[in-house]
């Protein structure tokens, strides 16, 4: 019930549009009961020549007695009904039946699709906002997460559990409110006519709420299951997709195909039994009202033979009771729709549950003028395993300061400390003797431009992937940057210039190409500090040049941090750290480690073979 709570919350700020929806789902319903009184009228036009006797409904002792102001006010309008109603001959009366059933008809169903219409733009609005505010929380939540969370889980959330949360809100609401009035208004016309005859039918329904329960149970449980096999069939597929030139290269077809089919399969029994349980409510709602109306024909033929009931009261009672089965059953359904709901809406809940990455102090912004220093900074992303131990040094504004050391030391996770993508586990680090932690995440993050070792660039034309982060950056200003990256010359070459959409991943251009481009990004950007992860190893000779061409420019006048792969490259840095195990094993220029002949004059010359500087 607290889950549905949260979900009936992003229904309020629409409450203007919810009493229209209430006002017109409460016209149909009376509308549509009111349809049943009309039986009698019916019988007595077409069954009596002579206008008949001003009474629609006989009274008998077997309607429930109603109090006296009611009563008067219900004898007041069926006096004047009927006055009008039976004057003139027959064809007349019958004419002036139709014409009135055909009014009520046509004001019933355009209610009805006024309700329609509410009730589809309501749920639609809902769904908007809950995918919105999932998907800005997710954009939200800290890298850690990402680390641990599998991304066709995250994408199943936002599009399979939110999906499943369609008409479980204002569709349930407005079926609630719709079903109840008419069974209301028909279970009033059925006390009305016998209360007898009502009680016989209404005796059975605490059985079918105790099975509807037990089956609502169930299906909940069965609903989780077959959303979370959604989850991996999507993570699986997800995955499959990203890496189809290893599955292609590695020739593990059939491994991939067992393996998805093994999901789909589990999501498919989940599925099926859901399925099954959601499917008993609605034949066992009717076999249960099958067994009323017989008791009920049973009952009220044999009062209609004994003549304590009119004939035509007992056809409006039994129109009204076949009338509120339609509803009942709904009812019934509905409870497997809010069980099949709140499965998905726990999940989504969940998601939204997990905590933000600190965004630090609005009030403190973040400003970049002497220094950046590391104080005794350690990391785990695991507790007890640790990644980099007492870690201190100072960049100083406008230096170079390139990371290296082997694989698994730690270099892009010191790096990744920095915009605050992680926190210090010990230790801090400050900007101008700022804790970061203390600063406005978004200012923060703004100082910094970031060039990745698996080039980021996202299924749009170059100029866009460009201008990424800088919205109002100007054409001139976008091409002044691509020339700087030397990427103007390749763009230009193409058909469709900087409007070339690159493809997923930018798969439409080679590694240089794409290199360039994210060089050309942070250029734009204008960047007071450089995060740049060196990644000129995999290229051929020439795209390196021109590479190493854009990075000399993208680093001029910028505070640097560089992780480097290929130490011919920041020969002329003005610091180079040395991480070994998560530890700053040694520090500073090339030369002076040259000298020292320690790991970095080893890792020279696994390198270049000499030891020359």
């Amino acid at each position: 019930m607290k889950t549905y709570r949260r979900l009936l919350a992003y229904v309020r700020p629409y409450w203007p549009r919810m009493l229209l929806l209430s006002l017109t789902i409460t016209l149909f319903a009376s509308l549509s009961g009111v349809s049943l009184t009309l039986i009698p009228p019916f019988l007595r036009v077409i069954l009596e020549r002579d206008a008949p006797a001003p009474q629609t409904v006989v009274e008998t002792k077997e309607g429930l007695p109603l109090p006296a102001f009611v009563e008067e006010a219900r004898l007041a309008l069926k006096s004047s009904f009927e006055g009008w109603m039976y004057a003139g001959d027959a064809d007349e009366r019958l004419a002036r039946f139709i014409w009135l059933l055909i009014a009520l008809m046509i004001a019933k169903n355009v209610f009805g699709y006024v309700q329609t219409y509410f009730t589809e733009y309501l749920e639609q609005r809902v769904l908007f906002r809950i995918r919105k505010d999932v998907y800005a929380h997710i954009l939200d939540l800290p890298l850690s997460y990402f680390d641990r969370e599998r991304a066709g889980h995250l994408i199943s959330k936002v599009t399979n559990d939110v999906a499943m949360l369609r008409g479980a809100v204002i569709g349930v609401a407005a079926s609630v409110l719709r079903n109840a009035l008419m069974t209301f208004l028909a279970l009033a016309i059925l006390l009305t006519v016998s209360w007898r005859l009502t009680l016989l039918v209404f005796a059975i329904v605490p059985l079918n709420v105790l099975l509807i329960n037990w089956v609502g149970k169930k299906l909940k449980r069965r609903s989780r299951r077959a959303q979370e096999g959604m989850a991996d069939m999507t993570a699986n597929l997800e995955e499959t997709i990203a890496g189809v030139r290893v599955v292609k290269a590695f020739d593990t077809r059939s491994h991939e195909q067992e393996r998805f089919s093994r999901h789909s399969k589990r999501h498919m029994m989940h599925y099926i039994k859901m399925q099954m349980y959601g499917a008993l409510s609605a034949p066992t709602s009717e076999l249960l009202g099958t067994v009323s109306f017989a008791v009920v024909l049973w009952y009220g033929g044999q009062r209609v033979i004994d003549g304590g009931l009119p004939a035509e009261n007992l056809v409006m009672f039994v129109a009204a009771m076949l009338f509120v089965v339609s509803p009942l059953k709904n009812l019934s359904r509905l409870a497997t729709l809010v069980q099949q709901a709140t499965a998905s809406a726990q999940r989504v809940f969940e998601l939204l549950d997990v905590a933000k990455e600190p965004a630090g102090d609005p009030g403190r912004t973040a400003a970049f003028e002497r220094e950046i220093r590391f104080e005794q900074v350690s990391f785990e992303y695991v507790v007890g395993e640790t990644v980099l131990r007492d870690v201190s040094f100072t960049a100083h504004k406008g230096e170079v300061v390139a990371i290296v050391g082997s694989s698994g030391a730690g270099k892009t996770t010191m790096v990744d400390l920095i915009p605050r993508f992680y926190l210090p586990t010990a230790g801090r680090i400050t900007i101008d003797d700022v804790d970061t932690r203390a600063l406005s995440l978004a200012s923060l993050r703004g100082l910094m431009g970031i060039v990745t070792q698996e080039t980021i660039l996202f299924n749009d034309s170059i100029y866009n992937n460009i201008a990424y982060g800088s919205p109002h950056a100007t054409k001139e200003a976008v091409e002044r940057a691509a020339r700087a990256a030397n990427a103007h010359d390749f763009v230009t070459s193409f058909p469709d210039g900087y409007s070339t959409v690159v493809g997923d991943r930018g798969a439409q251009l080679s590694g240089g190409q794409r290199q360039r481009i994210a060089i050309a990004r942070a250029i734009l950007r204008d960047p007071a500090i450089l995060i740049f992860d060196e990644a000129t190893s995999a290229l051929d000779s020439e795209s390196e040049r021109l590479v190493q061409e854009a990075m000399e420019r993208l680093f001029a006048g910028r505070t640097t941090f560089v992780i480097a792969h290929r130490l011919s490259t920041i020969r002329h840095a003005d610091k180079i750290l040395v991480l070994e195990r998560g530890r700053l094993s040694e520090h500073g220029t090339h030369s002076e480690l040259m000298t020292k002949h320690g790991i970095y004059h080893r890792l020279y010359q696994l390198q270049f073979g000499h030891a020359s500087a």
